[in-house]
Order: structure tokens, then sequence, then C-alpha cells
């Protein structure tokens, strides 16, 4: 495969706690079709960052054997579509053993149906209470779709290495909570649910702009 043919990369990061009982190599892509308040990666959100080789990636699949799991994530990585999809053939030809999950806000259930096909798993970020539009859309100050997300969910629950999860904003209430709860008692088949706390980011986010995704 021509490496021209995989997402721009934005880092790779080894880690032992972004999925439980497992150690990962993390593969950051950039571009997010939403704009977050408190985003921990805003700058990779909105294509800012200093690009890594595919050759540096090439090395960590020959070389760094003790990951068992990786995690594609971002930014928003369904934003890549086909070009998402030939990155996990690639990990999938190097490393025919290793987990693949890939990270996603649920906004693009057509993608997320496309990718399902060829990972382990997904962590969806729920961030409001899906029936609470206007609460969604205080937080990721774009325009939300809950059919979007439902549809996104029940695709990603039938893989056995999902996750959903949410941070805790302060402006979240243990009702909205809840409601995230029954939501996914309703659509997530009893898959792995997590709350992670808030941490207050200082940042320029809020002046940034969009960027457009890839092409």
């Amino acid at each position: 495969m021509n490496l021209n043919e995989i997402p721009k990369i934005a880092g790779i990061l080894t880690s032992g706690i972004d999925h439980p009982s497992h150690i990962s190599l993390n593969i950051y892509l950039p571009y997010c079709n939403f704009n977050c308040r408190n985003c921990h990666n805003y700058k990779i959100a909105k294509g800012i960052f200093e690009e890594i080789p595919h050759e540096k990636l090439m090395w960590e699949l020959e070389n760094n054997l003790i990951v068992d799991m990786v995690i594609i994530t971002g930014g928003e990585p369904t934003l890549h579509g086909d070009k998402l999809i030939n990155l996990i053939k690639l990990i999938k030809n190097k490393r025919p053993e290793l987990i693949i999950r890939v990270d996603s806000n649920g906004s693009l259930p057509d993608i997320i149906e496309k990718v399902s096909h060829y990972v382990d798993g997904f962590a969806i970020d729920i961030k409001a209470p899906p029936l609470d539009e206007k609460k969604y859309e205080y937080t990721i100050r774009k325009k939300f779709y809950s059919a979007s997300l439902i549809e996104s969910v029940k695709i990603a629950s039938n893989l056995p290495y999902t996750i959903f999860r949410t941070v805790k904003y302060p402006w979240l209430t243990e009702d909205d909570v809840e409601e995230i709860k029954l939501f996914l008692n309703k659509y997530g088949k009893g898959k792995p649910y997590y709350i992670n706390p808030f941490f207050n980011i200082e940042d320029d986010n809020v002046k940034l702009e969009s960027t457009p995704k890839e092409g």
C-alpha cells in the first residue's frame, strides 16, 4: 500500500491507561468536526500539528512489541473515511494479532458502519445527554443530531471492545449522567461506560477557527 493512501499522523504514543488491561499504541489523526469546550487535543483537532512521518508508524508497528492494541484517535478519525480504513488494513497486515479500536464522537454513522467491518471496537464519546440537544450543542459548539449518535452507538455496540465515555464537565449534573446511562441502557447493549474527570484547559481553543477535513 502506498503510504500516501493513509491519513496524516499528528502523534504516536504508547499508553497503558487508555483501554482497561491493555497496552496500546495510540495514533492521533488530525481535524475534528466538533469544537468541544476544553478539548485536550484542541490543536490537533484544528489541524495545528507537526506531522509524524509514516515511516515512524511503520517502525513502531515492527518494533514496539509490548503493545497488544492500537487506538486510532484524534481529532475525529472518521473524517478520514477510506484513508482511515487503509490505515487499519495496513496495521492488520503488519501486526494481525493487534486489537484495533477507533475513537469517535459518533457523528458520522455511515463511516462508523464502514469502519466497523475492520476493527474490534470503538470508544464513543457521549458529550451530554443525547436527548438534550441544547446542552449537547453548548458542549460541542456545533449543530448536534441525536439520530446520528444513536445509529453510531447501535453499530459500535456490536463489537467486543467497544466502550462509551463521558467527561464530567462542570455543567453536567448528576441527572445528566443518569440520562446518559439510561440512553446507553437502551442502545449500548451493556458495553462498559466510563465517566472521566474534567480538567480545565487554559488555551486559545475559542479563538481557533474550524479547519476543513482532509480530503
